[in-house]
């Protein structure tokens, strides 16, 4: 998934003005992760994965890429994202929601 993806599916259509006001968040903080001129921290990307309906696993990996997309790095070889797919959660992990 990319971070175009991720925010396309935290906002399920809405408005960022409405989004914004539905995640508790400040609207002129989410414009700049829809426009992509900041990344969201931890806390954030988070409730944006809640917002998403998605594995904060995996929205951890798409900011962690993002961010070395923007720095100009390869982090994540396509064989390493392969060793991450075969990772299982614990028996005793709990979804926060």
């Amino acid at each position: 998934m990319s971070y175009r993806e991720l925010i396309e599916k935290a906002l399920h259509g809405r408005s960022v003005n409405q989004a914004a006001k539905d995640m508790a968040m400040q609207q002129v903080t989410l414009n700049r992760y829809v426009r992509g001129d900041r990344l969201p921290d931890y806390t954030t990307a988070f409730i944006l994965a809640k917002e998403a309906g998605l594995d904060p696993r995996d929205v951890f990996m798409t900011l962690a890429q993002e961010e070395a997309k923007r720095k100009g790095l390869e982090i994540f070889s396509e064989g390493f994202k392969s060793l991450l797919s075969l990772v299982k959660p614990r028996r005793y992990w709990v979804p926060a929601w």
